[in-house]
Parts: structure tokens; C-alpha cells; sequence
């Protein structure tokens, strides 16, 4: 088991990589690991404002590639790892890249054929079959998985919600490839025992111009930070989300499946995993099976209620912490079988 490593990059609020190292680094502590934090520029408010040292992260000096020495690395989708890669290689005890996406970035390709990358972690099984394939054939590949830490205490379960109307809501980046092009559609069509009420936050100007207009007035919208992310999911019964992309593990189901907030999202990518269709939210295939699925959601509160306890559970089941620090402790052993050989000597003496 290691005592320490080091995250090359900073988590934030912000983000899907962002906040889930953030949930990584409470998962490591738990386990007894010293995290060592090297940012690759000067602190802004909102990476101050994770409080890492009241946390007990020690820091390093941005881009101190020397004080890296003897510590295994790791980095979550970090542009600034990957183009420092060959410096902090000569310095780490491993490098580790965590790519989130379901791409491979050019830079990552230039980085394995060069032997800089120890490890490639993955979250899933379609993510590593999408990413792997420009990289597999490389002799310095290694490639893991883990199982991620979802820390549901920042996202209480809301109950006793109102029922006077059905609130419903998608939440992602101003990115107008989040958004499928039926999407408003959905919620125009769809229909409830009540008023429908939506809220869309992360909506910005490109996305206007995909749709070529702006929602009903029942449905608001809101920019990216516009309200909380807790304040958000408090409002929305429901998240009814497509999007013309391919979702890894997303960061928003967990906020909602502990918020309490039902699941209505495209049956493919990560929300396979994360839901069960009929059991811990709905998986629709089209428009018009969103447009079912998110109608009965309104009408049946009954059903709706069980959903909502159903997918709390299995969030704590699956992506708690005992299993994830379960499964940390499997990568951290690869990381500690990985040869010395190649290191500076100071390294290999440390």
C-alpha cells in the first residue's frame, strides 16, 4: 500500500474531471494517503476555494517538476500534465492519466509512444474500448480500472418535494453538442397531471442559434453557474437530458441519483450503467420514447418515489466508499509493481 501521491493539476467545483477528483481525494485520505497537489499555474478564487490545506494537501509550487521526485503521479484530463509529461517523468515514481472522455487526445498519443505514461486508469468498459484503440499497440501501455468515489454528502436527498407542478430539468456546459436537437421538443410535447415547470441551466447563446429559439415560457433558463448545483437539482423532480454526445460515467447522474432527482437520459454511454431502466430512472432509445417515459414519470408519483429511494441505493452501493477504496488499493498495488529502472538515481535511492 503507498503512504503518499501526488495530483499534477488542481480539482475545482467546476467540471466533470474537476469535481471528481475532488470526491478521489476524500476517498484517498480515507485510506490513510498523504496527497500532494502540483498546480500547473497560480490559484484562482475557485481553486482556493476548495480549501485543500485545511483538507491536509500539501502543495507544491506550480510546475515544480523536481519536487515531484519518488512520488507516484496521477492526473485527471489535464492539458498541462500531458504537455509537461517528459519533465515530470524523469522525476515520478509513475505516471498516471486518467482520461475521462471518450477520446484520445493527440498529445496522450505523443506521450504513451513515448513512454512517459506509466498508467492509463478507466472508469468503464466502453470509455477504454474507445479510448484504447490508438493506444494499445504500444509497448509502454498499461492500462487499469477503478471503480470512481461518489461523495453523496454534498448532494442530500431532497424529499417531501413539492407536487403542485412537475419540475423537471437538464443541467451540463453551455456546449451546444450537449444538446440534442429534440430536446425542447421533448418538453414541449410531454405531458403531466399538473403544471410542467423546466429549468435548463447551462444555456448560452450557441445553443440559442442550434435551436434557432428559446424555450416555451414554462421552461427558464439559466447560465452555466447561474445556481447551484444543489440549488438546481432541489428544483427539478426529474432530469430529462439527451445530448448529441456520448457519456462516460457522468458526474450529473450521481448528483442526481442522490439528490433524488429521476433519471430520463439516452440508453447508451454511462447512463447504462448508472440506470436501471425502469427501476432507478428511464433509458429512452428516441424522442418519442422520452416523450413517454417522461409523461409517466409526471403522472405516477408512486412509481416515481420508488425510483428515487431505488437509485439512492444503488449509488451507495456501487460507487461508495468502501468500494472504491477497495478498488483504489488494487491500482495503487500495480503502481508499487511498476521497475525502478529508468529513474534518476536519486529517485531510485529514495
Amino acid at each position: 500500500m503507498i503512504n503518499s501521491l501526488c495530483i499534477i493539476g488542481h480539482p475545482s467545483s467546476l467540471g466533470g474531471a474537476d469535481t471528481e477528483l475532488d470526491h478521489q481525494i476524500r476517498c484517498w485520505q480515507a485510506m490513510g494517503i498523504e496527497v500532494h497537489v502540483c498546480p500547473g499555474g497560480p490559484l484562482d478564487e475557485n481553486l482556493k476555494g476548495m480549501k485543500l490545506e485545511e483538507r491536509g494537501c500539501v502543495y507544491h509550487e506550480p510546475n515544480d517538476w523536481a519536487s515531484l521526485e519518488g512520488l507516484h503521479c496521477i492526473s485527471f484530463c489535464n492539458d498541462q500534465f500531458l504537455e509537461n509529461l517528459e519533465q515530470i517523468h524523469k522525476f515520478a515514481r509513475s505516471t498516471t492519466f486518467v482520461n475521462c472522455m471518450s477520446w484520445t487526445f493527440e498529445q496522450e498519443i505523443v506521450a504513451q509512444s513515448q513512454g512517459w505514461i506509466d498508467f492509463q486508469l478507466y472508469q468503464t468498459q466502453h470509455a477504454f474500448e474507445k479510448v484504447s484503440a490508438r493506444l494499445k499497440d504500444f509497448e509502454s501501455y498499461r492500462p487499469l480500472f477503478f471503480q470512481p468515489y461518489f461523495h453523496a454528502e454534498d448532494f442530500p436527498f431532497i424529499d417531501n418535494r413539492p407536487q403542485e407542478k412537475f419540475r423537471f430539468g437538464r443541467i451540463s456546459r453551455a456546449d451546444a453538442d450537449k444538446f440534442h436537437p429534440r430536446q425542447l421538443w421533448i418538453y414541449d410535447t410531454m405531458t403531466a397531471p399538473v403544471l410542467k415547470e423546466g429549468l435548463i441551466l447551462g444555456w448560452g447563446e450557441n445553443v440559442r442559434e442550434k435551436f434557432g429559439k428559446t424555450p416555451e415560457p414554462f421552461v427558464s433558463t439559466l447560465p452555466p453557474c447561474g445556481l447551484s448545483q444543489r440549488a438546481f437539482y432541489t428544483q427539478c423532480d426529474a432530469i430529462i437530458m439527451t445530448t448529441d454526445t456520448f457519456e462516460n460515467l457522468p458526474r450529473v447522474g450521481f448528483e442526481a441519483m442522490a439528490s433524488g432527482s429521476i433519471l430520463i437520459v439516452d440508453d447508451r454511454g454511462g447512463w447504462r450503467i448508472q440506470v436501471e431502466d425502469g427501476v432507478t430512472g428511464w433509458l429512452c432509445r428516441d424522442d418519442r420514447e422520452f416523450v413517454y417515459k417522461a409523461s409517466r414519470c409526471a403522472f405516477e408519483k408512486g412509481e416515481r418515489e420508488r425510483m428515487r429511494i431505488a437509485a439512492r441505493e444503488k449509488l451507495e452501493r456501487e460507487w461508495g466508499l468502501q468500494v472504491a477504496m477497495d478498488s483504489w488499493a488494487q491500482v495503487f498495488a500495480e503502481w508499487e509493481k511498476l521497475p525502478r529502472q529508468g529513474k534518476p538515481q536519486s529517485v531510485l535511492t529514495s
